[in-house]
C-alpha cells in the first residue's frame, strides 16, 4: 500500500497521537510505503524531508495561530494540497479533524481513499471555549469530513458513539491504542535504577503517579484534594506528577496549600518511564474527559492498580483491573485510593490482571495489524 498520513505533529513531538502514529506506522513501514505530511520542527521552519523508522516524513513550512481557550494552536501548512497530490497515495489517513478543511479533503479524494481516526472525541467538560468551539466545528465541518471518509476508526467505543453521527457509524471501527509491554514492565523497587529514582524523589511510603498534561481536563487538582482527605485517616501518600503544561504553577501552589509531598517530572523518555512507574504503587487518572489514555495503559502494563474516572474510553481500557471514581469528585477519588491501600492482596491481584490485559489486548503489533486489515479492506471495495 501507498499510505499518506496527515497530522499537524509527528516525532520528535511526543504527544499521544504522535506516539500512536510512530508505533503503528513504524511497523507498517516494513511492508508498505508510508509518507507523513506534517509541521516543521522548532528552529527549522523550511520545507524538508526526514526518514524515521522507515517512514518518509515531509515537513511543510508551518504557520501557527493561537486561539484563546484552545489547548493547542492551529497549524497552517504551505503547499499542503500540492504535497497531498504529489504523494500518489492510495489511502490518506487524517488524525486530527480540526486541522484540515474542504479543499484539503478535495485534494485527498482526487488521489485516493480517506480514513479518519477519532483520537479526540467531541469535547466535554474541558472548558467553555473548547467545548463550544469543538461542538461548533464538528457541526459545521467535522461531520462533513466524517461523511466524506471511506473509513472511520476511533480509539474507543466512547469516542465513536459521542462523536460520529449514527448515519456514519456503519463505516466506523474501534481500534484501541497499544502499549509496548516488553518495555513497560514492573521492575523491583530494589533494582538500582528504581532505587535511584526513589532516592532522588525523596519519597517514603506509598506513592501515587499521575501522568498527563497539566491542563484542566486531566483533573490533577481533584486528585490533590482527595489526597488531603486521605491524610485525615492516616499517612498521606506521596504524589508524582509526570507531564508539563500551563497549569504547572497552579498545581504547585495547590500542593503547597494542602501540604502534599509532591514532585513533578517532565520529558521522561520511554526508556526511563517504566522505572518511574515501578517506583510507584498506584496510578490515578482523575480526568474530566478522556477518549483514551496511553498513560493508563503504560501504568497497567507496569502492573499498577488503577483508580480512574468513569469517563470516555477509560472503562473500556481498565475493565475490572481498577477502581472507578466520579469526575470532579475528590471524595470519590479518595475512596478509591483508600480501598486499594487497605487491601494488599487486591493490589497484587489487580496488578497481575492489568499486566495480562495489556499483553492480550493492547500489543502494538496487534493494533498495527488491525489498521492494516481495515486499510486493505477499504481499498478493495
Amino acid at each position: 500500500m501507498e499510505i499518506c498520513i496527515l497530522n499537524p505533529y509527528f516525532y520528535p513531538y511526543k504527544g499521544g497521537t504522535e506516539k500512536v502514529l510512530l508505533e503503528v506506522y513504524g511497523r507498517l513501514a516494513k511492508r508498505h510505503n508510508i509518507t507523513v505530511l506534517t509541521s516543521t520542527v522548532p528552529g527549522r521552519n523550511v520545507h524538508h524531508t526526514d526518514e524515521i523508522k522507515g517512514i518518509k516524513v515531509v515537513r511543510l513550512k508551518t504557520h501557527q495561530y493561537s486561539l484563546p481557550g484552545l489547548p493547542l494552536p492551529f497549524e497552517s501548512f504551505e503547499g499542503l494540497n500540492e504535497a497531498i497530490m504529489k504523494t500518489g497515495a492510495e489511502l490518506h489517513h487524517i488524525n486530527n479533524r480540526y486541522q484540515y478543511f474542504y479543499f484539503n479533503m478535495q485534494a485527498v479524494k482526487q488521489t485516493g481513499k480517506l480514513c479518519l481516526t477519532i483520537h479526540n472525541s467531541l469535547p466535554t467538560n474541558i472548558n467553555a471555549p473548547t467545548d463550544f468551539f469543538g461542538y461548533l466545528y464538528d457541526v459545521a465541518w467535522g461531520r462533513r469530513i466524517m461523511h466524506g471518509a471511506d473509513l472511520i476508526t476511533g480509539v474507543s467505543k466512547s469516542a465513536i458513539e459521542s462523536t460520529v453521527p449514527e448515519s456514519e457509524r456503519r463505516k466506523a471501527h474501534v481500534v484501541y491504542n497499544g502499549v509496548d509491554y516488553k518495555n513497560f514492565r514492573r521492575h523491583p523497587k530494589s533494582s538500582p535504577k528504581v532505587a535511584k529514582i526513589i532516592e532522588e524523589l525523596g519519597f517514603k511510603g506509598t506513592t501515587i503517579i499521575c501522568n498527563g498534561r497539566f491542563v484542566p481536563q486531566k483533573g490533577q487538582i481533584y486528585l490533590m484534594q482527595a489526597m488531603s482527605m486521605i491524610s485525615e485517616h492516616g499517612d498521606m501518600p506521596n504524589l508524582l506528577l509526570v507531564g508539563k503544561g500551563p497549569m504547572e504553577g497552579r498545581l504547585r501552589a495547590e500542593a503547597a496549600a494542602l501540604g502534599i509531598n509532591m514532585q513533578m517530572r517532565s520529558d521522561i523518555g520511554d526508556e526511563r518511564l517504566p522505572y518511574y512507574y515501578s517506583a510507584c504503587d498506584i496510578a490515578v487518572a482523575p480526568s474530566l474527559y478522556e477518549p483514551a489514555s496511553l498513560a493508563v495503559l503504560e501504568g497497567m502494563s507496569c502492573g499498577l492498580p488503577v483508580v480512574a474516572s468513569r469517563v470516555g474510553g477509560l472503562p473500556e481500557m481498565v475493565g475490572r483491573c481498577g477502581i472507578y471514581s466520579k469526575p470532579k469528585d475528590p471524595e470519590s477519588i479518595a475512596s478509591g485510593i483508600s480501598e486499594i491501600l487497605s487491601d494488599p492482596k487486591k493490589v497484587h491481584r489487580m496488578g497481575q490482571q492489568a499486566r495480562r490485559r495489556m499483553i492480550e489486548r493492547h500489543s502494538w503489533d496487534k493494533i498495527a495489524k488491525q489498521y492494516e486489515e481495515l486499510f486493505l479492506n477499504t481499498l478493495r471495495y
